[in-house]
């Protein structure tokens, strides 16, 4: 067992022994339970499995804890597997209360309940965090009426809760129910003894953070950003509220964003490139050091997290307040930068719409959405595609001051760009999987053919309006005999073999024959499709001529 001189301890025991040995506490500063059902269920599937060919253990990994005192563990790595091994463990004593009391009431001695201070009343031995705390302590408790659900974690808590209910009754539903009270002991036998973890106990507390971010090295987003919030917090010292309210306005600021796109953990190293150039991922907790030692240094982060994680959001929202005053052709330019959202250039982003003038900017944007479409077109073009240490040093260069206007990060940005000669070659060969994106490509396409000014912008994207065709459709149905197998499936996907069409007649045409779509393509506003109307057949040969004449275009639409 760790001492107060001890700076590692190992040990390897069960998840119940953890629970009936310890009383259990996460950081204030700790995220809320996000296990969804899918998780539970997992875990859940894996003990039976486990149960089921009398496995002599199940290893469920490393649990990071700081010591407080000789029976208090903080957990730092771990809360959402004790969480639900207590929620389990719950589950099958109140299935129990009715017809084996004495087993319910051991399980809540030793494993969920221990005594208060005071001796007066029991109190759980694992505490959540403040966010969930009160709804979890009422949930595993063993009195009635519990809390109700009034937090997204609060769901998540009540749905494991639900899902090991069911489970528990599926455990015996095959058995006599004089044999039910048996057959659930020796599930709790199980995660007392074999259900094992490494149970890491760390003596002070940075180093348990230091190896809970050594240990998720390839870990999730969110632990990344837990254990940068976890330092600052700490790092405040007297001002935690103040450095609470920041974070928690930060993630409101992000809340609004897809998560799947913009993690807090993107954000919080796109903001910090600006000021200390590139870095990993990996080494975000180390430049949070460096930027923040000090209370007023932490405040300072977070203050200026909290003011760039506005405009940070706003890259992605036209019509949010940040553009105020700008020209109406800058949203025009953020609507398309959003569906051409590349990771790597927005540090770039973030740092030209903070420190250029309005006016700057605005041109900025506008040669954003060629860069993008450059990128994602011919990016593999190079240096293997990785253009995000470049752009970083640009940002930096942007926020720094040394790059004032879009001439300069023009100038600056030559050679980090494909050229018109790589980005046409590219072109030539796409394929767009995303058909949101050909959709764009090929609107973009058809303004340039109608010499309409800004064609990189789309003012109709409706599609209810417009709608994207495969000349040679996903399922032949025996209608395109001039295209082999393999040249079908190498072209389908091509931009060459893709048009635009009225929404309706689009879905008319389904898997006709070329000379069928051939009535209807000459029937419609678009010139790039009326030109197929004019072709004798469509084969492999024809898919490559038109996509050439296409990366033609691109030049014109997306110009350096």
């Amino acid at each position: 067992m760790a001492t107060s001189k001890t700076l590692v301890d190992v040990g390897h025991l069960g998840l119940g022994e953890v629970l009936r040995t310890y009383r259990l506490s996460m950081p204030p500063q700790q995220r809320e339970y996000s296990w969804t059902t899918k998780e539970v269920t997992t875990l859940l599937q894996d003990l039976a499995g486990a149960i089921r060919d009398n496995e002599e253990e199940y290893f469920l990994g490393t649990i990071v804890a700081v010591q407080k005192t000789e029976n208090v563990r903080e957990i730092v790595d771990g809360q959402q597997r004790m969480a639900t091994t207590a929620i389990l463990l719950s589950a099958i004593r109140d299935y129990l209360r009715a017809n084996d009391p004495q087993i319910a009431d051991n399980i809540d001695r030793e494993f969920l309940s221990a005594s208060s201070q005071s001796m007066r009343e029991l109190e759980p031995k694992i505490k959540l965090s403040s966010a969930d705390n009160q709804f979890f302590a009422d949930m595993i408790g063993s009195k009635s009426p519990r809390s109700k659900p009034s937090k997204d974690s609060h769901l998540r808590l009540q749905s494991a809760q639900d899902e090991c209910a069911k489970h528990v009754k599926n455990i015996v539903a095959a058995y006599d129910p004089k044999q039910h009270g048996d057959i659930l002991v020796n599930w709790i036998n199980f995660i007392q003894f074999k259900a094992q973890a490494v149970l890491l106990t760390i003596s002070e507390d940075g180093n348990a953070y230091r190896m809970f971010e050594t240990l998720n090295s390839r870990g999730l987003e969110t632990t990344q950003a837990d254990l940068v919030k976890a330092y600052l917090f700490g790092r405040a010292g007297p001002r935690l509220e103040e450095a609470q309210d920041k974070w928690s306005s930060i993630r409101g600021t992000l809340e609004g964003l897809d998560e799947d796109r913009v993690k807090t953990v993107t954000y919080l190293r796109h903001a910090l490139m600006l000021r200390r150039g590139y870095f990993r991922e990996a080494a975000l907790h180390d430049n949070v050091q460096n930027e923040a030692k000090s209370p007023t240094q932490a405040i300072a982060l977070l203050d200026y997290l909290e003011t760039m994680s506005i405009t940070y959001a706003a890259l992605f929202n036209p019509e949010a307040e940040q553009w105020n005053g700008y020209p109406d052709s800058i949203r025009e330019a953020i609507k398309v930068l959003s569906l051409l959202d590349i990771a790597g250039v927005r540090p770039v982003m973030l740092a030209v719409a903070v420190k250029f003038s309005k006016k700057e900017a605005v041109s900025a944007f506008r040669k954003f959405v060629s860069w993008k479409v450059r990128y994602l077109i011919a990016g593999s073009t190079l240096t293997g595609g990785y253009i995000e240490v470049p752009l970083s040093a640009v940002a930096k260069k942007v926020y720094d001051g040394d790059i004032t206007d879009e001439k300069s990060l023009s100038k600056e940005m030559a050679g980090r760009l494909p050229t018109d000669e790589q980005f046409q070659r590219a072109f030539a060969e796409a394929t767009v999987s995303k058909m949101a994106l050909a959709r764009y490509y090929l609107r973009s396409l058809e303004r340039v053919v109608k010499e309409t000014p800004e064609p990189g912008f789309i003012p109709n994207d409706d599609r209810e309006v417009i709608n994207l065709e495969h000349i040679l459709p996903h399922k032949p149905m025996g209608n395109w005999p001039a295209f082999s197998d393999l040249e079908a499936a190498a072209d389908v996907k091509r931009l060459g073999n893709m048009t635009l069409l009225q929404a309706k007649k689009n879905a008319d045409l389904r898997s006709a024959g070329f000379e069928d779509k051939k009535q209807v393509f000459k029937d419609g506003p678009f010139e790039l499709t009326l030109q197929l109307a004019t072709l004798p057949e469509w084969n492999h040969q024809r898919v490559a001529e038109r996509q050439q004449v296409l990366a033609g275009l691109a030049l014109k639409a997306w110009p350096l």
